[in-house]
Parts: C-alpha cells; structure tokens; sequence
C-alpha cells in the first residue's frame, strides 16, 4: 500500500509538472511587446509601442517600413484570425475540421474568389506589389522569428500557418465584397414564392418583378452550406451602420465633427485592430483589418472617413438553359457555347484521398447549383462584381494620404467592392458623402434606360438581363457641404429617381436614419408620417446646437426606438383587447427607450416579435416561413392582414391580441436586459472545456437597443431570452478641431487575439456602458 500511495504521489506530480509545463508552452504564444527584435527586410529601424489598452502606435520612416511593421504587428496578435480569413478566400476548411468542411469549401471554390483574386493581383503596379509585398514580407519575419507556442486555436486544431502572400491580402478584399445577406435574401425570397404563389407573394415584395414567373419553376438557388455562411457572416460588411458628419457651424470647436458605427457580427476577436501608423506620408490612425495594410477607417492630420453599407445589389442570379443537342454547351443569346470546365481537389483532414470538384463556369459565372449536385436543363450562374479586377486596395491606402476633398474623391472611385456610403471631413471645414462600388447596368450602357436590380433569378440566354456596363463614377449620388450642414447614413436610401432605382431595391428603412437627423436638430418628436416605400420624412426644424464629440457619443449610444414610437398604440390596442389592463398601462407609459432596465421594452419586443412569427404561420398556412420585419411594418402600418381579405382588420387585430397573451407571460417582472443579452462568441467557444480553459467567448451579459435603434442590437429569432449576435463592430468620434485630443475608438473585445492576453477582451466593459479610447 505504502509503495502504491508514493507511486500515486509521483504520477500526480508528474502529471502537476507536465500540466504546468503545458500551459506555460501554451501561454508562451502571447508576442513579446518590450525590448528588440531583429527583422530581416526593414530598412531603417522602426518603433512599436503600445499603451495600456495594448494599441500599436508604429514609427518608422517610410512607408514601406511602415507596413512591413504593421504586417509584423497583426501577425503577432492575430494569426489566427489572417489564417482563418485565407483560408475562406482560399475553401479550405475540410483540411482544418475534417468532412463537415467538404460542403463549405465546394461552395467557397466554386463561388471563386482566390481564383478571382490572381487577376487582382497581375494587375498591381510595380509600386502597390513592392507595398503589399512589404506587408507580407513582415508577416512571415514574424512567422520565422517567433518563439513559444502558436496561437491556442493553431494549437488545438493542429494547424501550421503557411508564409503570408500578396495574394493572401487581395484575398481580404473578396471576402469582405461577398454580400452574403442580399443572396440570402434572393435565395429565401425564391423558395418562399414557390410555397405561396404569385398572389401572396406581393406581401412579401410589393414591386413584383415583371418578368415572367414561369421561372419560378426552374431549380431553387442552393443555400449556402451553414459554416460558410457563419465564417463569411463574421467577414462581411453586409449588416447595418451608422455613420454621420457635422459642419463646424454645428460643433464647439468650429469645425466638423465625424461619427460611424460599422455593424457586423460580433465575433472574438473583433474583425478590427486599432492601429496608428507613422512613416513617410503616413500619418494615421484608426481601424485596420489584420491581413491588410493600412487604415481601413479613421482619419489622418487632415482628413477623417468613415462608412455604412450602401446596400448596392452587385450580384445576380442567372438562369442558364443546356444546348439540347450538347450538353456540354448552355444556350446564349444566337446560339450556345461551351462551359468552362475547372477541376479542383479539396483535401479532407483523416481521409487519404482528396475530394475531387468539378466547376462549370459561364460568361455570367459559376454554376452554383453544381454545388449541390442538382444540375438540370436549367442551372443556376452568379454574376458578382467582386469576379472583376478591382482596385480597392489603392482606395484605401488613398483614403489614408488624402489631404483634401478632390484626394478623397478620386480614393473612393477607385473603390470597386465592397460597396460603401463613405463620409468625409476636413480640417479645412468641409464635410462630404460619395457612393463608393460598381453599379451594374443591366441590359443597356445607358443609365436612363437599365434595368433595375433583380431579386429572383432571370434568363440567362435571352441578353436582356446582361451587365452592359457601370454607372460613372460622376454619377454615384455624392455630396459636398450641403446646406443642411449635416449628412447622415444609416443604410437608407442614398437619393431619389433613376440612379437611386440602379442601386436596388432593399434598403434598410428608415428609422435610424431618421432619429439621428431628429438629435441632430435638437427635437425628440417621435416620427410622423408614412415610413413603408416612400421612407420617413424630414424631422421639424429646430434651433442648431453647438455639438462636441461627447454630444455626438451619446447620439450613437441613443436606445430611442423611433419604430416603437411609431407602433407602441397598436400594442397598447393589443393588450388592451387581450384584457390585460397591466400591460397596457405599462405600454402607454413607455417612453421608446429600449433599455436595458426598462420592462416595457420587453414586453414591447416580445409581442412584436411574436406577432411577427404569428403573421408568417397565417401567410404560409401553419408552417411558417420568412417573413421580415419590413413586411411586419407594413403589415403594422395598414392594421390589416391582406390575405384575409373579409376580415383584414379584425384578422389582424385578434392576432396581435394573441400575441399580447403570447408575449406577457414570458415577460413579465423581466427587464429588457434580462431578456436580451449579448454573446460575443469564438468558433472554440462552443467547446466547452476549451471555454473553461481559455475563455474564447465572452459573456452574456445584458444589452439594451433593437434592430431599430442608433445603438443597434440584432438578436435573432422570436423566442425570448434572445442573444444579440451582430451590433457595433467599432465605434469612433472625430473631431477636426482637435484629432487627437476629442473623441475617440472602441471596439467591443480588445486588440489581442490571444485569449488569455488581459487586451484579448479589456475593451467590452468601455463598448458596453459607452467609452472612447483615444
């Protein structure tokens, strides 16, 4: 027994070293921040320091070595993060995961963007490659360099990064164009047509497209496989935000004042890294975007910007016929031509042989439904801008050396993809807005005469739906001073008639847009007038207050919910006709602040949610099915649910009733933040004992706001609690009067990518409650 207990003893210390030596190797993966590093490739020596929020302040003396520091710095905190984003670009995730990645990297090939990203790169100009190559050239000094263990998730995956390319960076771009939203959206809209008809389809989409609906009856566009979609959903750009600009005449200092909130999908680490970037001409700070080099938001001595999505409808769906004859050709217009065959292989983490993929191309594009094995005499092309050559990269390292309007204008035209609202000041006093991206001209080079944007697949062998050409440049909806002495995005409608109608047909509505011209004006009058189709109206004009950054902070914190505003009598009507008197006298006292402490807010969202669920079971019959929350408002608008035409208003009063019932028991005695909490997730998260060991995810904790709010909060579904998974991926204040010193940056996590680095999560207290680091 004695020599049992000591042989126990001694495995338990063994196994007490072996585990304090392994978490000390793992620990090692936190980069080394003090002292010197040798780093073959710089010219003259450069300086990297970090303050106590652990954001890299680089020095250098000329650009190159400028970029080739920040190359070594995002490397250092976020390799992962590259690695991760390379490898979408690339479709390669089954190497990574194993078989549940097949169908996302089937998908992600077909879909092109690497491919798509080689012609990007012969296109560069000997001294944006010798840049990019800078960058690259300081990522892999960093990969050669390092000591200690790789990142947890390298470690846990089994993962070895492979040297950084130019390529690898022009990848980024691709990614981040995919509109993954708006093809979703086309894709949900398709099947739900076939399941209600044209009829009952108009709920849905009040401009039913003209052209023939016999197309519905070609095959469904394939859905994109669920870890595409999450792994392109953290990249893209697609969710709503918040940007607006100030003249002087307006502000304190005299001069304008910028604000933006892009809003993505909250993810750990944040899409973003703050960095300030000295060397040669530049002179800036703001946030980058690890794979890339550069600013991609924030401002330089000069000049600050900033961005919301425009919304812009660059990708279309094709229907292709085959030749009858060859089914190696599809029909075009006069006559047929061959597909163009491409034969990939797609390596399988634990299985020996590769998986081998077989793509079609067209002239529109790739043959999705390839992808999922459903080819027919009908098939299914995407024509996306983002297979075209573009050269954003040269828009964002001008953006970041623009010193005057004339700078930013000709940086913006050169901004292909992804689309953007882009807002502009000046230290010189002078505000502006340009819509940044392609606008395809389908089926005329005249703008007077294109159609507009599709929402449903069209045919493809006829030419009349083809990309004939872009608007100019000359003609993107554009600004400059206006003498309202503000311009405000919020993903609305950018302008009225013909060039606006080229853009699409989905904007967000407008009820943000609308409460940030309200505090802009100084008036708090809740909304009045129609909202659906024709968008909200100009708020009342009121006496101009003299705005500072921390004004324009507490704008973008604002949880006045101008939708609720708008519709709080109906579910007061709701609750009073439910009989639940309480409830009522808890909705009529609202004021339409979603916050986090408020009960009414709850209840408030509860039953809009609920009623919204119940009002897609009546549309489809009892399933079920899509139905958005713009079609919700409209329905909420007219009091009256169309299909139930005897007793469209009774039929939507009793249902909104129901919700009430629905919708008060689950909240009630509960507040807003109790029953929305936000989660900032990390893939690994999801494993529980890696969560006890790193922390990956962070939180829940409570939010406040809605979908509708300045401070926005998306949470999904319609049963509450809910988890808010997509809101501000960053926010920041500048004012010209004082760059520097007013205002400031936050992101929802930290700088570092490193788990349990204390900068990996020490900004989600500062973006909860509503501070600026600067």
């Amino acid at each position: 027994m004695r020599k049992l207990l000591w042989a126990m003893a001694a495995l338990l210390a063994i196994l007490l070293v072996a585990g304090g030596a392994a978490g000390w190797y793992v620990r090692s993966a936190a980069p080394v921040t003090a002292g010197r590093a040798t780093a073959h490739g710089l010219r003259k020596p450069v300086e990297v320091w970090r303050d106590s929020m652990g954001v890299p302040h680089i020095w250098a003396r000329s650009e190159e070595d400028a970029v080739y520091a920040q190359g070594y710095v995002h490397a250092q905190d976020r390799l992962w993060q590259m690695e991760m984003f390379r490898r979408v670009a690339q479709g390669r995730l089954a190497e990574v995961i194993g078989p549940e990645g097949v169908d996302t990297d089937r998908f992600l090939r077909t879909l092109g963007m690497w491919r798509a990203t080689a012609e990007a790169e012969r296109r560069l100009d000997p001294a944006e490659r010798r840049l990019l190559e800078a960058y690259a050239a300081g990522v892999n000094a960093y990969l050669q360099d390092r000591r200690g263990a790789l990142p947890p998730e390298f470690l846990a995956l089994r993962v070895t990064p492979e040297p950084w390319t130019v390529r690898s960076s022009l990848a980024i771009e691709k990614v981040m164009a995919w509109d993954l939203a708006s093809y979703n959206v086309g894709v949900a809209l398709f099947h739900d047509l076939r399941r209600l008809g044209v009829e009952r389809g108009r709920i849905l989409m009040p401009d039913y497209p003209a052209f023939n609906p016999t197309i519905l009856e070609g095959p469904a566009p394939p859905a994109v496989p669920a870890v595409a979609a999450a792994l392109l959903d953290a990249a893209s750009t697609v969710h709503a935000s918040n940007s607006w600009v100030i003249s002087g005449r307006l502000t304190r200092s005299g001069k304008p004042i910028l604000a933006n909130d892009m809003h993505l999908g909250l993810r750990a680490p944040s899409i973003w890294q703050l960095q300030a970037l000295h060397g040669g001409a530049l002179d800036v700070a703001g946030m980058t975007l690890p794979g890339v080099p550069y600013v991609v938001a924030g401002h330089n001595r000069a000049v600050a910007w900033g961005y919301t999505n425009a919304m812009l409808d660059d990708a279309d769906l094709f229907l292709e016929k085959l030749d009858p004859a060859d089914s190696t050709r599809y029909l075009v217009p006069g006559g047929s031509e061959p597909f163009r065959v491409l034969v990939d292989t797609i390596r399988v983490k634990g299985r020996e042989r590769p998986e081998l993929l077989r793509i079609r191309w067209t002239r529109h594009g790739p043959i999705l439904t390839d992808v999922e094995a459903r080819a027919d005499t009908q098939l299914l092309a995407l024509r996306w801008a983002a297979h075209d050559p573009s050269p954003s990269y040269r828009a964002i390292r001008g953006l970041n050396l623009a010193r005057q309007w004339s700078d930013f204008l000709a940086a913006v035209a050169e901004f292909r993809d992804p689309h953007q609202n882009v807002i502009y000041a000046d230290t010189a006093g002078h505000i502006g807005y340009a819509m940044a991206g392609r606008v395809p001209l389908r089926g005329s080079a005249d703008p007077a005469r294109a159609k507009r944007p599709p929402l449903l697949p069209v045919p493809g062998w006829t030419g009349e739906w083809d990309w004939r050409g872009d608007l100019p440049f000359a003609q993107h909806p554009q600004a400059l001073d206006p003498p309202e002495g503000y311009i405000v995005t919020a993903n609305n409608r950018q302008a009225a008639g013909t060039v606006a109608d080229l853009v699409t047909g989905e904007w967000d509505e407008g009820f943000r847009a609308y409460r940030i011209r309200e505090m802009i004006r100084g008036d708090g009058a809740p909304p009045q007038g129609p909202v659906v189709g024709a968008g909200l109206p100009e708020p009342p004009a009121a006496p101009a207050r003299r705005l500072d950054a921390a004004a324009i902070l507490a704008m973008q914190l604002d949880t006045h919910d101008a939708m609720a505003a708008r519709y709080l009598d109906r579910a007061v009507a709701a609750a009073e006709r439910a009989g639940l008197g309480d409830e009522a006298r808890l909705l009529r006292a609202w004021d339409a602040d979603a916050a986090a402490d408020s009960r009414a807010a709850a209840l408030f969202y509860a039953w809009y949610e609920r009623l919204r669920h119940l009002e897609a079971v009546s549309l489809y019959g009892g399933s079920g099915g899509d139905f958005g929350r713009s079609a919700a408002n409209r329905l909420l608008e007219a009091r009256a649910l169309p299909w139930e035409r005897r007793e469209a208003r009774a039929a939507f009063e009793e249902l909104a009733a129901r919700a009430m019932r629905e919708a008060a028991p689950v909240t009630r005695g509960k507040t807003w933040g109790e029953l929305n909490r936000v989660m900032i997730e990390h893939p690994l998260g999801q494993v529980a004992a890696l969560q006890r060991l790193f922390g990956f995810s962070i939180g829940p904790a409570p939010r406040a706001g809605s979908p509708t709010t300045v401070n926005v909060s998306h949470y999904g579904g319609w049963r509450f609690p809910a988890t808010t998974t997509a809101g501000p991926s960053e926010r920041h204040v500048v004012d010209m009067g004082d760059v520097d010193g007013a205002g400031g940056f936050v992101l929802p996590t930290g700088e570092s990518g490193i788990p349990f680095e204390a900068h990996y999560r020490d900004m989600f207290d500062m973006w909860q409650k509503g501070g600026l680091w600067r």
